[in-house]
């Protein structure tokens, strides 16, 4: 989260020609009410049910770029189709930075908590090797700009992609 998914993989699905898919949109239309509604009603593990069902969706097609939530890797069926959908582009920022860009946002669940930072600390504490374990590459963006992240992940893709 906050590492720039979304705002990147727009922008890099158009400069590819491509479609652009995030998977926690296809979830609140799946679901018919916001992520926070569905932990809330219906807590995390099912979250993570619809998240599998609507990643399996989006790996059957091709020329797009897929957006997912943060949490994806913590389903061992999610990293592997990931890895066989395409190259996986991990943006990794450092726990301060994500805060700064989240700290406003009332729309994530799992930072609802007294320290939203040490929150963020133990989720990629935890998630750091399955991410790890996914990608393809990482991009660190702490102290990138949108249009240095978007070249970098647009220009790998190619490269990856002609291979």
């Amino acid at each position: 989260m906050g590492t720039g998914k979304t705002s990147v993989g727009m922008r890099v699905a158009k400069s590819l020609g491509w479609r652009f898919v995030d998977t926690d949109k296809l979830i609140v239309k799946q679901a018919g009410k916001s992520i926070p509604q569905i932990f809330a009603d219906s807590g995390e593990t099912y979250f993570r049910e619809l998240e599998t069902e609507v990643l399996e969706k989006c790996a059957l097609a091709n020329g797009q770029v897929i957006s997912t939530g943060g949490g994806i890797v913590t389903v061992a069926r999610n990293r592997e189709i990931l890895k066989d959908a395409g190259y996986v582009i991990w943006l990794r920022a450092s726990p301060e930075t994500i805060y700064e860009r989240v700290k406003r946002n009332r729309n994530r669940p799992l930072l609802q908590t007294e320290d939203p930072l040490a929150t963020i600390r133990e989720m990629l504490t935890a998630r750091n090797e399955l991410y790890e374990a996914t990608r393809d590459l990482v991009i660190s963006t702490d102290n990138l700009t949108m249009e240095e992240t978007c070249y970098g992940v647009t220009e790998s893709a190619r490269l990856a992609l002609t291979e």
